[in-house]
């Protein structure tokens, strides 16, 4: 019944002895992505929310003006008509946990026996990634997205279908058509600026594209303030990079087979990889096994993912918080094993799929906050009391309720591409 309650936890025994000195954060620790996406979102904060579980945000249209001339008869003047419109957001739950023992051999090192400061830190990260992808899918959730080359939907994009600078170009003029303002003024001219978060492939391609103008930010950051994750314009538009607008194996599928048995958090990893990495734990389960390897390559980047959320021969949904993307580092053919750059963190049920596809990537055109970030309790970590019966278990944990979705989506525009192979 413990182990049961107290599944995820991080054990002393559960290490493998003799890694620390490979323990080294700087080493090892990926770059961490900030947060973008989430600072383009509209907050709204009501903590009546909490109790009701939801918030009506309303928003007094401009008038339309009468431009007839009056005549000198005129006593009375209709006036100009005020009118609204509200959105509903149902708030949500979002929250994570992280468990150590005191005798954690990993964190004891990392931090030298401050167990809190680990896991604090790691949670923090925790919910800033949560909420930026939370922010993200709220972004690519708009209802009337565009597509590159004649594709009409994310299963149509094939892989010659890439981003090119008109396209940019065409986004900001659609933009300014409709008198969209702009995300922000980013210098003393009070002029506001339109600003495109897309991917590193995106600015690689528009980069490399014949006759770009292209102005790195170094040459005009200077000159005002910038955007996190800003790295240059072009054509008026301020490009804003993040590898969260990556959509892995997203698009028109390649291969894809299912899980013959089911996964746990910690399995499929190779011991060692790339002959640097001694990866996940001694009696960890190497491999997971599939239906067919047909179709799979090493090095390929394959997405499992729950096959409650899409069919069979369809490409993983974005949303799908379950999903996980592994890298391929050795394929056995004859008992069917498929074998990852890292374990897998999450559990996964037989049948679930593995996805090979086209990788697809959102450029998301900004002229002004078009996702409202509603909040009836303020995300914020905190320690949980240690209720095991040896009192070693140390939790922390965060928790909000909140909602990300569109409510002007008319600010934005969104554009599916692929991207350029190297």
């Amino acid at each position: 019944m413990a182990d049961t309650y107290e599944s995820g936890v991080i054990t002393s025994g559960s290490l493998p002895a003799g890694q620390r000195t490979y323990y080294e954060a700087k080493l090892l620790e990926n770059l961490r992505l900030k947060s973008i996406l989430v600072p383009f979102c509209k907050v709204k904060e009501d903590f009546q929310g909490r109790d009701t579980g939801k918030i009506t945000y309303t928003e007094v249209l401009d008038t339309e003006p009468d431009w007839n001339p009056e005549t000198e008869s005129t006593v009375w003047m209709s006036g100009a008509h005020l009118d609204s419109r509200t959105i509903s957001l149902d708030l949500e739950i979002h929250g994570d946990v992280l468990k150590v023992t005191d005798y954690s051999e990993l964190v004891n090192y990392w931090n030298g026996g401050d167990l809190r400061g680990l896991v604090n830190g790691k949670l923090g990260q925790n919910m800033i990634d949560h909420l930026d992808i939370c922010a993200r899918n709220a972004f690519l959730a708009h209802p009337n997205p565009v597509f590159a080359g004649t594709a009409t939907s994310l299963a149509t994009l094939g892989a010659s279908d890439i981003f090119t600078p008109d396209m940019a170009e065409k986004a900001r003029i659609h933009l300014e058509e409709n008198e969209i303002p702009g995300v922000a003024s980013m210098d003393d001219s009070g002029i506001q600026t339109i600003a495109c978060v897309t991917t590193p492939r995106v600015i690689y391609d528009i980069r490399n594209a014949a006759g770009t103008e292209w102005t790195e930010v170094q040459n005009y950051h200077s000159t005002g303030r910038r955007f996190s994750g800003e790295v240059g314009t072009w054509a008026g538009v301020r490009f804003i990079k993040t590898n969260r607008m990556k959509l892995r194996n997203a698009g028109a599928v390649i291969a894809q087979d299912t899980l013959v048995t089911a996964t746990v958090p910690g399995q499929g990893a190779a011991a060692t990889v790339d002959t640097v990495y001694s990866v996940g734990q001694n009696t960890s389960t190497r491999y997971i096994t599939v239906v067919d390897v047909t179709g799979f390559a090493v090095g390929q980047y394959v997405t499992i993912s729950s096959q409650s959320t899409h069919a069979g021969g369809t490409a993983p949904v974005f949303s799908d918080g379950t999903q996980e993307v592994r890298r391929i580092v050795a394929i056995n053919t004859g008992p069917k094993q498929i074998i990852l750059d890292k374990p897998l963190l999450k559990p996964h049920a037989a049948g679930d799929f593995i996805t090979k596809g086209i990788d697809l990537h959102g450029s998301n055109f900004l002229g002004g906050p078009s996702v409202v970030y509603g909040i009836g309790e303020r995300p914020h970590p905190f320690p949980l009391p240690v209720i095991d019966d040896l009192g070693m278990i140390r939790r922390f944990a965060w928790r909000g309720f909140l909602k990300f979705q569109q409510f002007r989506p008319e600010y934005t525009e969104l554009l599916f591409s692929a991207g350029s192979n190297d």
